[in-house]
């Protein structure tokens, strides 16, 4: 059996300079991105199960500025935060007074899934601006 590849170096001199990419390029994806899933969170925490009182909820959602190649989005953690709940309401809970668990009405992970193709095209975007293509 005899293999052949051709373009392999081609494929590592691509990937060599992916991971040369400036700090500020990978910062502007992840920006960009970071406020696209935000936006798009905001506008589902509502639309599965959770029901609008005061609006903290909405309100609480934020995004971090990127440090080491990452950001995060969501709430900022706590117990005393605003939008502290919507941890239990994403993943369930366990209801004392009840004596059951609450099932999970997840909000985050399904705006994640609906916008990931949007974030790969704005990571694409922004490295094709840099590479000038």
């Amino acid at each position: 059996m005899d293999f052949q590849f051709e373009g392999l170096d081609e494929l590592i001199r691509e990937i060599e300079w992916l991971e040369q990419v400036p700090g500020r390029v990978r910062n502007r994806a992840l920006k960009r991105a970071g406020d696209l899933l935000k936006d798009q969170m905001k506008s589902e925490v509502y639309a599965h199960g959770l029901t609008r009182r005061s609006g903290d909820a909405q309100d609480s959602i934020i995004r971090t500025d990127p440090r080491n190649g990452e950001l995060f989005v969501g709430t900022r953690g706590g117990a005393k935060v605003e939008g502290y709940y919507l941890y239990m309401h994403e993943f369930g809970f366990y209801n004392v007074r009840a004596k059951r668990f609450i099932a999970p009405k997840p909000f985050a992970s399904i705006a994640f899934e609906m916008s990931k193709g949007k974030i790969l095209d704005i990571y694409v975007e922004e490295l094709r601006k840099e590479m000038r293509m």
